[in-house]
C-alpha cells in the first residue's frame, strides 16, 4: 500500500477505542466519589512555586522541574522529554531537575510503549514548557510596563535589550502566578532549536555510571519482608498438596502462603526465603493443558480449518490477478522478553489502600490490577515507579505486583517479591508463535500483481483486557471499565468481529505498490500467555513479508534492492531508507569478502522508517552476521545519539532472537529456564552496526522498536544469497541445521 493510502493502525484503533469508551462513561453518567486521591509529596511539591499545569514547576529560588509521567527503561526517555522542557523553557538542560511522577489521575492513563514514550507526549510537553515560558515573560512585561513581545527568555532569565535589564525565572514567579495559562502558546520553529537536535549527556548517566540509580530490585521501606514465588509448573496448575513444614522452620522465614497464584515463602531476607523455597514440597494439579506441546501447535496451525479466518485488508482482487504463482510458509516461536533486571514488586496493604514500588510500563494499570485484586478504589493505589532494567512489553502485566499484593495482605507488612530467572522465563507472558502462508503473482513484466498473506497465531489483542482497563478514566465505574474491556479484548480475541491488528502489523498497510493485496488472520487458542514483545507483530510478520519479497525478486531473477525499488515509487520515506542503506552498505559496487552475503528489508512501523542490509557468512555451520547497516527515517531526532543507540540495541535484540530464540513447551512445561538455554547475543558476537539517519517529518516518530522488525529477514535474504537455502523458520540457526541434516540423509 502507498503512503497516499491509510488504513486504520494500532494506535488509531486503541485511541478510537479510549474515545469511545469515554464517550460511553459520559453519558453512562460520571460518577463523584468525593474521595481524594492516595499521595505522597512529590519533588515539585514547594510552596508559592508556579505550577501552570501538571508537568511544569518553576520555584522561587530559580529551580525548574520537570514531572516524567513516563517510564524510563534505558532508552533515554526520560532525558529527550527533559529536553523538550529545556527547549521551550530557554534553559539550560542540567537545570531541569526530572523525577518520575506517582500514578494520579492527573496525567491521564499513565503507560509507556509502542515506541511512543517521546514521541507522543512531544506536542503537549513543548506547549506545557512554553506556556511556562510566557507566562514568566508576561510577568517581566507587566512589572517593567512594556510589551512582552519586547522581552525574550534566555539561560532562565527574562531579558530587556532596550531597557538592559533581566530578571530571574525565580524572581517572577510570584508575578506569573496571577496571570492566566494560555491555551495556545506559541512554539519555537525548527530553525530555533538550541537543544532539540543535539545529543548532550544523559540526565541518567552519571546516576548508572557510579551505580546511585535506584532501580526496583534496589529498593526497600521500612519493615520489608522479602518472597521468593513457587510457580506451577504448568499454566492453570494449582496446589493439590503441600508439606512446608521444613520451610517455615528456617531461619528468617515469616510465613508460607498459598494462593492461585503458586506458593509464596516470606522471609526477613530474600535468600532465606529462596533456601526455604527449595525445601517446600508441593503438589500440582495437572493444570489446563498438561500435555500441551509447542511442535502439536505447530502441527494444528498448519493443518486447521480456515473458516474462521477474518480479512485484515482486501485490495483489489487477489483471487484473479494473473501471473506465475509463488507460494511458501513461515514460522516464528514463542518468545521471552528475558529484561535483565528481574521482575519484582513491593506492596504495603493496609487498611486504607496499598502502596506499590515496581519498575512497570503502566502505573494506571497496575493501580486497576491492584484495585481489582483488592477490591478497593483505583485511586487508593499509589503506584511509585524508579528506573526499569528493561522491559520489552513484560512490564506491562503486574504478575508481581499481584504477588507482592497478595503476600502482603496475607502477612500485613510490605513485602518485596523477587522474581528468579526461571520464575519469568517458565511462567511468563511470551511474544506468540505464529504460522503464515503468504503467496504471491509475478507478471509477464516481472512485477507483482498480487500479494496474498494468511496468518494464524493466537491472538494478543484477546489478552489484554486487564491492561486496557487501565486506560479508561478514573470517573468511570470500575465495573464499567473491566466489563467493556475484557468483553471487548473477548470479542475480538475470539475472531468474529474482525482480525487482530496487532497480529497483523507489519504485513498490512506496506508501501509497496501492489494492485492486489489481501491480509487474513485466524486466532488459535493455546493454554500460553501473549502479550506485546519489542516491534510486536512486526517481529514476526517483516520477517516473513520481505523474506518473500526476496523470493519474488528471485523468482522474477532480478536484483532484491531494485525490485523493492521499483514498488516504492508511491512511499517516498520508505524508498529514502532504502536507497539510504544501498548506498551506505555500498549494495551492488563494494565487493564482499568471499564466503560473505547481503540481504536486505525495509518497513515502517510506529511512524518511523527502517531499512536494513546485513553482511553474513556460514562457519562450520553457524550464522555469522559480520555487518549490520541501518538507515532510519523518525521524522525529527530529538537526541541523535540516543536514536542510534536505540537502532543499535533493536538490532542486537532482533538478531539474538532472529538467530536462537526459542521458547519451547512439553508436557505443558516450559523447557528453558535461563540464559544456558535461552541463548542471547555475547559481545564478542555482536556485528559492526553502521547507522545513518535521515531527518523526515517535523515531529518524532517511534525509535524503540523500528531497529527490531527487519533484521531477520535481512539476516535471512543473506544466508540465502550465501547458501541458496531459504530460511522460513524461525530460530534460523536451528532451521539452516534442520536443513543441513536433511540434506545429509537423502
Amino acid at each position: 500500500m502507498s503512503e497516499r493510502r491509510r488504513g486504520i493502525g494500532r494506535r488509531r484503533f486503541l485511541l478510537g477505542m479510549l474515545a469511545g469508551t469515554a464517550g460511553l462513561a459520559l453519558y453512562c453518567g460520571v460518577r463523584s466519589t468525593g474521595a481524594s486521591e492516595r499521595s505522597v509529596p512529590q519533588l515539585d511539591d514547594v510552596e508559592g512555586a508556579l505550577k501552570p499545569n501538571v508537568y511544569i514547576t518553576v520555584t522561587p529560588d530559580d529551580r525548574v522541574i520537570y514531572a516524567c509521567d513516563k517510564q524510563e527503561m534505558g532508552q533515554g526517555t526520560m532525558t529527550g522529554l527533559a529536553m523538550l522542557v529545556a527547549e521551550e523553557l530557554e534553559v539550560p538542560l542540567e537545570r531541569v531537575e526530572v523525577f518520575f511522577a506517582d500514578s494520579s489521575a492527573k496525567y491521564g492513563p499513565m503507560a509507556t510503549g509502542g515506541s511512543s514514550g517521546l514521541n507522543g507526549a512531544y506536542a503537549g510537553l513543548l506547549a506545557a514548557a512554553a506556556a511556562a515560558r510566557m507566562m514568566l515573560i508576561g510577568a517581566a512585561a507587566k512589572q517593567w510596563g512594556v510589551d512582552a513581545g519586547s522581552l525574550r527568555a534566555e539561560d532562565g532569565k527574562v531579558i530587556d535589550d532596550a531597557g538592559s535589564r533581566s530578571a530571574s525565572y525565580g524572581e517572577l514567579v510570584a508575578a506569573a502566578r496571577e496571570l492566566p495559562v494560555p491555551q495556545e502558546p506559541e512554539l519555537k520553529t525548527r530553525d530555533q532549536h538550541k537543544v532539540i537536535g543535539t545529543s548532550p549527556r544523559r540526565i541518567d548517566a552519571r546516576a548508572k555510571v557510579t551505580g546511585t540509580a535506584a532501580f526496583g530490585i534496589d529498593l526497600s521501606v521500612p519493615n520489608m519482608a522479602k518472597a521468593a514465588m513457587i510457580h506451577p509448573p504448568r499454566p492453570g496448575a494449582t496446589v493439590a498438596s503441600i508439606d512446608d513444614a521444613e520451610a517455615k522452620q528456617q531461619p528468617g522465614v515469616v510465613d508460607v502462603i498459598v494462593s492461585e497464584r503458586g506458593v509464596g515463602v516470606v522471609a526477613e531476607r530474600y535468600w532465606q526465603a529462596a533456601r526455604a523455597a527449595r525445601l517446600v514440597k508441593v503438589e500440582w494439579t495437572e493444570g489446563t493443558m498438561a500435555e500441551f506441546c509447542t511442535e502439536s501447535l505447530r502441527l494444528e496451525m498448519e493443518s486447521c480449518d480456515r473458516k474462521r479466518s477474518r480479512v485484515a485488508l482486501d485490495e483489489g482482487d487477489v483471487d484473479s490477478a494473473e501471473g506465475t504463482l509463488i507460494e511458501a510458509v513461515y514460522e516464528a516461536p514463542y518468545l521471552a522478553h528475558a529484561p535483565m533486571e528481574p521482575l519484582n514488586a513491593i506492596a504495603h496493604v493496609q487498611g486504607d489502600g496499598c502502596d506499590i514500588w515496581t519498575g512497570n510500563q503502566g502505573p494506571t494499570g497496575i493501580q486497576e490490577a491492584a484495585a481489582e485484586y483488592l477490591g478497593i478504589e483505583r485511586h487508593d493505589v499509589l503506584v511509585h515507579t524508579p528506573y526499569l532494567g528493561g522491559a520489552f512489553g513484560r512490564r506491562s502485566h503486574p504478575d508481581a505486583v499481584l504477588d507482592a499484593v497478595e503476600l502482603s495482605k496475607a502477612v500485613g507488612r510490605p513485602v518485596q517479591v523477587i522474581w528468579s530467572r526461571e520464575d519469568d522465563m517458565r511462567g511468563g507472558r511470551y511474544r506468540p508463535q505464529a504460522w503464515a502462508h503468504i503467496y504471491g503473482r509475478i507478471d509477464g513484466g516481472g512485477a507483482v500483481s498480487a500479494l496474498g498473506f494468511d496468518t494464524i497465531s493466537q491472538s494478543i489483542m484477546g489478552e489484554l483486557g486487564g491492561v486496557l482497563s487501565g486506560l479508561l478514566p478514573d470517573s468511570m465505574p470500575p465495573q464499567l471499565r473491566r466489563w467493556l474491556t475484557y468483553n471487548g479484548a473477548r470479542l475480538i480475541g475470539s475472531n468474529a468481529l474482525m482480525a487482530d491488528i496487532i497480529s497483523t502489523e507489519g504485513a498490512t498497510h506496506l508501501g509497496y505498490e501492489l494492485p492486489n493485496h489481501r491480509v487474513t488472520y485466524m486466532n488459535i487458542k493455546a493454554p500460553i500467555s501473549v502479550i506485546w514483545w519489542r516491534s510486536v507483530g512486526f517481529s514476526i510478520n517483516t520477517f516473513v513479508v520481505e523474506s518473500f519479497i526476496d523470493e519474488l525478486a528471485h523468482a522474477a531473477e532480478q536484483d532484491p534492492y531494485q525490485f523493492r525499488r521499483n514498488m516504492l515509487g508511491g512511499s517516498p520515506r520508505w524508498l529514502g531508507v532504502l536507497d539510504a542503506v544501498a548506498e551506505l552498505s555500498g549494495w551492488g559496487k563494494t565487493e564482499l569478502p568471499e564466503g560473505t552475503a547481503r540481504g536486505i528489508a525495509v518497513v515502517e512501523a510506529f511512524g518511523s522508517f527502517c531499512a536494513q542490509v546485513v553482511e553474513a557468512r556460514v562457519d562450520d555451520g553457524q550464522i555469522k552476521v559480520s555487518k549490520v547497516y541501518a538507515a532510519l527515517d523518525c521524522g525529527l531526532a530529538v537526541h541523535p545519539d540516543l536514536v542510534v543507540s536505540q537502532v543499535e540495541g533493536g538490532v542486537i535484540f532482533g538478531l539474538t532472537a532472529a538467530l536462537w530464540g526459542e521458547i519451547t513447551v512439553e508436557d505443558g512445561q516450559v523447557q528453558q529456564g535461563n540464559f544456558d538455554d535461552y541463548r542471547l547475543m555475547r559481545m564478542h558476537e555482536t556485528p559492526e552496526i553502521v547507522v545513518k539517519l535521515i531527518e523526515g517529518a517535523s515531529e518524532p516518530g517511534g525509535v524503540g522498536e523500528p531497529g527490531v522488525a527487519p533484521i531477520a529477514a535481512a539476516t535471512g535474504n543473506a544466508i540465502f544469497a550465501l547458501t541458496g537455502k531459504r530460511l522460513r523458520r524461525m530460530p534460523l540457526q536451528a532451521e539452516y541445521e534442520r536443513q543441513m541434516a536433511a540434506n545429509k540423509q537423502s
